[in-house]
């Protein structure tokens, strides 16, 4: 399991755009950690609960995503083991009815696309009818308020990747989303949310994203960039490099430590607004996110893994690409031409 960063090709930015930091370090971390992950998921039909634990956070998508950029296929046979703990032997025997907070659809999308194989889209189907909070029975109050803000952002992907396999839309996607907003304006607007925690925001933040990505919503830009500024403002904690895990003390939740582990669920946001707007400032911030998670990761469990490598991908490919789209030199050229 070796192999490269491949990333988009494309003219490379000028010299005055600052190098992504520490990209050496997280890709020679993945590398090292991942061996370690897929070897424990080597035998995927042995104990179950400790096997169960290593797939929080998708690890059938970080493990394709390896595979991906690093075009080394031999990360494959992890993404399939992976597959068999979480798709066949909790998925499908639970017919699709887990918690809302163990709903992870990218992983089994991706083999789906790349396989065809029918127990994917099984999964898939079945996740998105019987997962909690993704059923249209569901009562409308059940999901409003920010305490299921996980389990709105989860289902929002859970509900997209069904349609991404040939289901229908279901108007439950289009109340999920407005669901998730108002999350935001509870947390950040209104105010009416009894606390903050920075990475659910970014949990809801790559939801949204994902969903502007494919319908073009115009309140989701805005909605990113206010939380974004707000949890910089008021939980980013400069010397530790990180963001509180909660803007308070919270009795039975916790407190405002800094927790560094949860910097790359977060930092793909500022990366994705660097790359919509060209503020410089968005760029600085997702770099600092990116480089004080990298440099502070504990990645020897399973869960910390996968929840430092299940998003960070798309932090490395939009800062890449707003570099490309907003080089200075760049549009000089085009300009003269």
């Amino acid at each position: 399991m070796a192999g490269a960063l491949v990333l988009p090709r494309a003219p490379r930015p000028a010299k005055e755009f600052p190098p992504i930091p520490q990209l050496a370090r997280w890709w020679a971390e993945m590398i090292k950690f991942g061996k370690t992950h897929a070897a424990f998921l080597k035998d995927p039909k042995g104990p179950f609960d400790p096997l169960l634990g290593a797939t929080y956070y998708d690890a059938q998508r970080v493990f394709l995503q390896i595979a991906e950029f690093s075009a080394d296929r031999s990360w494959l046979v992890a993404a399939d083991h992976a597959m068999t703990v979480y798709r066949d032997r909790y998925v499908m025997e639970n017919h699709g009815k887990v918690p809302g907070y163990w709903v992870f659809p990218h992983g089994i999308a991706m083999h789906y696309r790349q396989t065809k194989d029918p127990k994917s889209r099984e999964a898939l189907v079945a996740m998105s009818q019987n997962a909690a909070f993704a059923p249209d029975f569901t009562p409308v109050d059940a999901t409003r308020y920010a305490a299921t803000s996980r389990e709105v952002a989860y289902n929002i992907h859970n509900l997209m990747k069904a349609e991404e396999v040939g289901e229908p839309h279901r108007p439950r996607l289009t109340l999920l989303v407005d669901h998730a907003l108002g999350h935001i304006d509870q947390w950040f607007i209104s105010r009416t949310a009894p606390f903050v925690k920075p990475f659910m925001f970014g949990l809801t933040a790559e939801a949204l994203i994902a969903y502007h990505a494919k319908t073009g919503d115009k309140r989701i830009p805005e909605a990113i960039r206010i939380g974004a500024e707000w949890i910089w403002n008021n939980t980013w904690v400069p010397k530790a490099r990180a963001f509180k895990y909660l803007d308070r003390v919270v009795k039975d939740e916790g407190g405002p430590d800094p927790a560094s582990d949860l910097n790359l669920l977060i930092a793909p946001a500022f990366a994705w607004l660097y790359k919509r707007t060209g503020e410089l400032q968005y760029r600085d911030r997702a770099d600092a996110i990116f480089a004080g998670g990298v440099e502070q990761a504990w990645l020897v469990g399973g869960k910390q893994f996968n929840q430092n490598y299940r998003w960070s991908f798309d932090y490395v490919l939009w800062r890449h690409e707003g570099d490309l789209i907003h080089d200075p030199s760049r549009r000089r050229v085009e300009k003269k031409g």
